[in-house]
């Protein structure tokens, strides 16, 4: 009778230490693993099924088949040494799930001690940190670059209890199959790297596995049945009051709470950030005994989301900084943000206006094109710039604006919205009118001053031509003194007027001139050809033309600079003295010619050489008088051909030395 009493209680204990474990393997992510000597699998976790393989179909199958050939020698040999030295195993490889792909996987395993003192069995515990890894290079990728949205993959909280048995002495007289489950349990608990602790009533720590350990600096001999771990870990008294009170609740109450987080301080002072599971414990009666809890280090976690907040926050400040109004949707049409200046163009806050349709604010009326359009731009992605007139919320006043539309996209280039920017180009379009206004009259005022130009070079001209020549023949015919005078001066006059007349035309026409046409022309030739129009004034004053060293001067010029030269070597003449001389030469100046006309007259004063090229701007030489036009016309020459100008004193005596540069050819 005996016999069977202790029988059935070690069968009730087997089974309790069955569904204690099964309880815990299939609420912990890491997948655990039975083999036999010969590596062929007794038992598997159903969390294999993440890869597509089926626990039941790998029973009794291979191990190594379902590991990546590059790492099945590295395994099959640390599980060779591993049964000889009776030690345990750890290492990185790969698995491959029913598609063919990769995962890399940590792998610890360890040896059962049989009945019979052999190597009966292997216990394994795979982890898949595929996903530790992808996240640990997001990470890092946003700390290297802030101004990238940071991506940061929430890690999967795992929830998991189990219940544990205080009297381990009654496992061990169990017989070889509790403590072979016993040694799996502890495996199991000890190698998972989530923080595990279980507690009793009096929130003592029963257990403290080696995450505990790892993530708050304590070891399990400072902590186990304990309650003074709790003032290190949360030193503020009111903070630990509102964490205990939490606990106490789930022990007294039967409450299960998940995602508990919690700010922790480690033994050397730094704080982490810890999610908790917290669910009652209840031992083989049903009755409360504690709870357990299971905690996952979060804290780089928080420190990306922080920097993700702070990052957005700047980015806001940014866009609310820029006075044109701004807003960006997603591709379905609906609002995520804008900036302060949007809000006071539409007239709807920043708020009311995310997540909403377009099409349910009306905005899209103001910008001017309907929701489709941006769906074309999403499709086709680029850009899409047009001009609106429209009525601002702000002063209800119309403004004319620019919309440039582009999409905008995540790191990796998907499409993930549009963005809108709006140019208030009021003044521009203001601006424009009024330049299209003056242009027009400015061309009115062209045609006009052409028609002026034409009646001066012809009516005026010729009605100048007949004075001219009326006044010659009754020269010719007057024997009286006094009236032969009186028509000289008219002759004189008349001729004036002529020269001024020309010289109006010629710069009316030289003035409306944009563009010319260059070709070579070789500058002493021009010269002496230029000078020929002029040796009847030389003679009547007795004055000597010189001219440059015989040689070949090519310049890259428009025929017209010949109007140039026939100004200075006239004004040279003209104010000149008598029985002087005029001197024109061509200097080399690298890629420019310089040709210089030099007289010998009295000279310019220094506070009016800026003057002589401006129009009408003529200075008083004793008798001589001049329209005030030759000068402005050289300058407006000079400056078609892209050359310079200079006035400086003759440094050999009075008078003036005008020079022009033209490039060569």
């Amino acid at each position: 009778m005996t016999g069977q009493v202790e029988s059935a209680t070690i069968h009730n204990v087997l089974n309790v230490e069955e569904n204690r474990c099964s309880f815990l393997i299939e609420n912990i992510s890491d997948i655990f693993y039975i083999l036999n000597s010969d590596g062929v699998i007794d038992y598997i976790s159903p969390q294999i099924s993440k890869f597509g393989l089926d626990s039941q179909k790998m029973h009794q199958t291979y191990f190594l088949k379902y590991i990546n050939s590059s790492d099945r020698e590295i395994l099959a040999s640390g599980f060779r040494k591993m049964i000889t030295d009776r030690t345990p195993f750890d290492t990185l490889l790969r698995v491959l799930d029913q598609n063919g792909e990769e995962h890399w996987i940590e792998n610890h395993a360890e040896f059962q001690k049989a009945a019979n003192g052999k190597n009966s069995r292997i216990i394994g515990i795979m982890k898949d940190v595929t996903e530790q890894i992808s996240m640990e290079k997001e990470l890092q990728k946003l700390r290297d670059n802030s101004n990238e949205k940071l991506e940061v993959r929430n890690a999967e909280l795992i929830s998991s209890n189990e219940e544990l048995k205080k009297e381990n002495e009654e496992l061990k007289k169990s017989g070889e199959r509790v403590t072979g489950l016993s040694q799996f349990q502890q495996t199991v608990i000890e190698n998972a790297d989530i923080w595990l602790d279980v507690l009793n009533k009096d929130v003592e720590v029963v257990i403290w596995n080696n995450a505990a350990e790892r993530i708050s600096g304590y070891s399990r001999d400072e902590v186990v049945g304990s309650t003074r771990i709790w003032e290190k870990l949360y030193p503020d008294e009111e903070y630990r009051e509102e964490v205990f009170s939490t606990i106490a609740r789930i022990i007294e109450e039967g409450l299960e709470v998940s995602d508990l987080e919690t700010i922790i301080t480690r033994k050397d002072g730094e704080s982490r950030v810890v999610s908790w599971n917290y669910k009652k414990l209840l031992n083989t009666k049903g009755e409360n005994i504690g709870t357990i809890g299971i905690g996952n280090d979060i804290t780089k976690r928080k420190e990306a989301e922080e920097m993700q907040i702070k990052h957005v926050h700047f980015l806001q400040e940014l866009i609310d900084a820029i006075p044109a109004p701004i807003c960006y949707k997603d591709k379905e049409g609906a609002y995520l943000g804008c900036n302060m200046a949007f809000e006071n163009f539409s007239g709807v806050r920043k708020e009311d206006m995310i997540g909403k349709l377009a099409s349910e604010l009306h905005v899209d009326e103001l910008i001017g094109e309907p929701d489709h359009t941006d769906m074309e731009l999403i499709e086709t992605g680029g850009t899409r710039t047009y001009e609106k007139e429209v009525t601002y919320a702000s002063d209800q006043k119309k403004h004319n604006i620019l919309v440039n539309k582009s999409v905008f996209t995540d790191i990796k280039g998907n499409v993930l919205g549009v963005i809108s920017v709006l140019l208030d180009i009021t003044e521009r379009v203001r601006s424009e009118m009024i330049l299209k206004d003056y242009a027009e009259q400015l061309e009115h005022s062209n045609e006009l001053k052409d028609i002026f130009t034409d009646i001066m070079r012809h009516d005026l001209l010729n009605h100048a031509n007949v004075v001219n020549g009326f006044a010659y023949m009754l020269l010719e015919m007057e024997k009286d003194e006094k009236k032969i005078s009186k028509l000289e001066n008219i002759e004189t006059s008349n001729r004036k007027l002529m020269e001024l007349i020309e010289s109006a035309a010629s710069f009316a026409k030289f003035e409306t001139i944009e563009d010319i046409k260059f070709e070579s022309i070789e500058l002493s030739g021009m010269l002496k050809d230029v000078s020929k129009n002029f040796h009847y004034q030389a003679n009547q004053k007795k004055v000597v033309i010189e001219y440059p060293e015989q040689g070949t001067y090519n310049a890259l010029a428009n025929p017209m600079i010949e109007e140039v030269f026939a100004n200075l070597i006239s004004n040279a003449i003209k104010y000149g003295p008598d029985n002087s001389k005029v001197i024109v030469d061509i200097l080399d100046k690298d890629q420019e010619w310089k040709v210089t006309v030099t007289d010998f007259g009295e000279g310019i004063p220094d506070e009016e050489k800026s003057l002589v090229f401006d129009r009408f701007k003529r200075l008083e030489k004793g008798s001589v008088k001049g329209t005030g036009l030759g000068l402005a016309i050289v300058k407006r020459i000079v400056d078609l051909h892209g050359g310079s100008l200079s006035v400086e004193d003759n440094s050999e005596s009075n008078g003036t030395i005008f020079g022009v540069t033209f490039r060569k050819a």
